[in-house]
C-alpha cells in the first residue's frame, strides 16, 4: 500500500466539465502546507479572521461566535470562559497569514460565515447535544455547486494516490509520547505526575533541539492544569519546565497562543514560592516577544507582577525578573494605561527606586532594582494616563531626589531614564511647570544640558523649555541615533542609548536578544 503526505490546495468553484478534463496530476500545480498555527483549531481551515481569546488561544472569530452560541466548547479549546467572551483580533498573526499566502500565489481566505461555523460546531457536538442546538444565525445558506467545500477553504486533496495512508504526525519524539502517556492517563497518581513533570524539566535543560522539538500543543496543553496542582513538586517543575520552553525565539508566541499565560499568572498570585519565582521568568521570558505583551497585559499579569517586585520578602531573582516583564510588557501602549491605572502603583516604583540596599542584597543587587524600578517610571511617561499617574503620585520631587541623592549618578543609565521621565512629564503639561519648579527640576538638569551631547542632553534642554514655557512643539529628533521623531511610544523605550546596554545582569541570564536564558 503506498503513502503520501497530506497536500493542500485552495478550492475554487469549477464546472463539471473542466473538473472531468483536469487529471489528477494537473489537480496538484499548486499544493501547500499551511503552517499548524495558521489553522483554526475548531474548523481546521486557514484563518481569515484571527482573534486571542482567554486563556490566549488564537481561533477564527466565527467558530468562536458559534461555540458560544451553541454553549458548547470543543475539546480542542475545553477551558474556555463561560462568561462573556473578550476577542483580541490577533493582527500579527492575520498579517503573516496573507503575506504566506502572497508569497505562494494563493488567494487570501475568506471567513466562515456564522452559519458555516455553526455547522461546523455542530458536527463536533456529541449526538444529544446536537439535537437540542436549534441556534438560528438568520436566512439558511445559498445552495452551492458540489465542487465548492464550504468547511475548509483548504482542504486535503487525495486524487494523486490510489492508497491514501496519511504520515503519522512528529511531534517530538518519543519522550512526548512518554510524558503524555502519563499525563493523558485517567487516575495517573501525584507521583507519577511529579515524576513525568522532574523529566520534562530535565530533558529541556538539555538542548534548544529539545526545547524545540516538545514545545508542542498537546504537551503544552498538558502543562496547563500541572501549572495548578496542589503538589508543590508538580507545580514547580512544570513551571521550571515552562521556563525552558519560552527560552527559544519560536517557541515564544507558541506558549501564549496555547493559553499557558493564565495558569502562571495564578501561580503569581498563590503559587508555591519557587513556583511563583519560575512563572515570573517565564513572563519575562514570553514578555520579551512584542506580540505577546498585550495578550499578558489583557490576561492579568500585571497586579501580580508589581506585587512581586515590590515585595520585600522574596529573592532577588524573583524582583528582578519581575520587574523585568513589567519593564518589557510597559512597552506596549495599551499595557503602560494599565499599570497607570493600578492603584498606588506610582508609589510602589517609588518606594523599590528610592530604596536602599537590605542586609541580604548585594549593592549590585539592589541597584539593578533601583534601575528596573526607574526604568518603568520613564515607561509610563510615555502615555497621558502615566503622566497623570506620576506627577499625582509626586514622581517629579522623587526623581529630582534620586539625581540629587547620587542613585541616579552622572552619565549613569539610571540618570538618562530620570531625565526620560521627566521630560515625558512635560510635554503638553502646564501643571509640570509649577511641581517642576518647586522640585528643583532645573537645577538637576542644567549640568546635563550643558554637557558635550547626547539624547540625554537633547530631553534635558527640551524639559527646561517646557518648564519656562518655551516649548514650541516641535518634534524631538535623536538625530544620528535612530533618526526618527519622539512620540509617545518612543519617548522612553526606543530613544534611550541606554536601552541598547541591558541593565546589568549576571552572565547566565540576558543573552544577545535581550531574552532569558536562565535554565532551570
Amino acid at each position: 500500500m503506498g503513502t503520501a503526505r497530506l497536500r493542500w490546495r485552495p478550492f475554487t468553484a469549477s464546472s463539471p466539465a473542466s473538473s472531468a478534463s483536469s487529471s489528477p496530476s494537473s489537480s496538484f500545480t499548486t499544493t501547500v502546507d499551511p503552517p499548524a498555527e495558521f489553522l483554526c483549531p475548531i474548523s481546521g481551515t486557514l484563518m481569515a479572521d484571527p482573534v486571542i481569546v482567554p486563556p490566549g488561544q488564537t481561533i477564527e472569530r466565527a467558530c468562536i461566535q458559534a461555540c458560544a452560541a451553541l454553549a458548547f466548547y470543543p475539546p480542542a479549546v475545553a477551558g474556555l470562559p463561560s462568561s462573556p467572551l473578550v476577542l483580541i483580533p490577533n493582527v500579527a498573526l492575520r498579517s503573516a497569514i496573507l503575506n504566506w499566502c502572497e508569497r505562494l500565489g494563493l488567494p487570501h481566505p475568506s471567513p466562515l460565515s456564522l452559519d458555516t461555523a455553526g455547522d461546523i460546531v455542530r458536527r463536533l457536538m456529541p449526538p444529544r447535544q446536537e439535537q437540542r442546538s436549534q441556534v438560528n444565525y438568520g436566512p439558511p445558506p445559498q445552495p452551492q455547486p458540489s465542487s465548492v467545500r464550504t468547511r475548509n477553504r483548504y482542504s486535503v486533496d487525495y486524487s494523486a494516490v490510489d492508497d491514501f495512508v496519511p504520515e503519522p504526525r512528529q511531534t517530538g519524539g518519543s519522550l512526548e509520547e512518554e510524558i503524555m502517556a502519563v499525563l493523558g492517563a485517567d487516575g495517573a497518581s501525584p507521583a507519577e505526575q511529579k515524576a513525568t513533570m522532574a523529566s520534562l524539566r530535565q530533558a529541556t535543560r538539555e538542548s534548544k533541539e529539545m526545547r524545540t522539538q516538545l514545545c508542542t500543543p498537546r504537551l503544552l496543553a498538558a502543562l496547563r492544569p500541572m501549572l495548578l496542582s496542589a503538589d508543590a513538586g508538580i507545580q514547580v517543575n512544570a513551571a521550571a519546565a515552562m521556563v525552558n520552553l519560552s527560552l527559544e525565539a519560536e517557541n515564544k508566541v507558541r506558549i501564549v497562543r496555547s493559553g499557558a499565560v493564565s495558569p502562571l499568572v495564578d501561580v503569581l498570585r498563590v503559587g508555591h514560592p519557587e513556583a511563583r519565582d519560575h512563572a515570573a521568568g517565564a513572563i519575562y521570558s514570553l514578555a520579551v516577544e512584542d506580540e505577546n505583551r498585550a495578550a499578558i497585559g489583557v490576561l492579568g499579569a500585571i497586579p501580580p507582577l508589581l506585587e512581586l517586585f515590590s515585595s520585600g520578602g522574596a529573592g532577588h531573582r524573583a524582583r528582578r525578573e519581575a520587574g523585568m516583564a513589567l519593564y518589557h510588557v510597559s512597552l506596549a501602549g495599551m499595557n503602560r494605561s494599565k499599570i497607570a491605572r493600578t492603584p498606588g502603583v506610582v508609589r510602589t516604583l517609588l518606594a523599590t527606586a528610592e530604596a536602599r540596599d537590605r542586609g541580604n542584597d548585594s549593592d549590585a543587587d539592589a541597584a539593578a532594582l533601583r534601575k528596573l524600578a526607574v526604568m518603568i517610571l520613564a515607561n509610563l511617561a510615555g502615555c497621558p494616563e502615566g503622566r497623570a499617574a506620576l506627577m499625582d503620585g509626586g514622581a517629579v520631587a522623587a526623581i529630582v531626589g534620586l539625581m540629587r541623592s547620587g542613585s541616579a549618578a552622572p552619565g549613569s543609565a539610571e540618570e538618562e531614564y530620570c531625565i526620560s521621565a521627566l521630560y515625558g512629564m512635560s510635554r503638553g503639561s502646564l501643571r509640570f511647570r509649577g511641581l517642576a519648579r518647586a522640585a528643583g527640576v532645573e537645577a538637576a538638569l542644567m549640568p546635563v544640558a550643558e554637557s558635550d551631547g547626547g539624547v540625554g542632553r537633547d530631553m534635558a534642554r527640551r524639559t527646561l523649555r517646557a518648564m519656562r514655557g518655551e516649548d514650541d512643539e516641535v518634534a524631538l529628533t535623536a538625530s544620528g541615533i535612530l533618526g526618527r521623531e519622539w512620540d509617545d511610544a518612543s519617548v522612553v523605550s526606543e530613544g534611550m542609548v541606554s536601552l541598547r546596554r541591558p541593565p546589568h545582569h549576571r552572565s547566565n541570564y540576558a543573552g544577545p536578544s535581550g531574552s532569558n536564558t536562565t535554565q532551570f
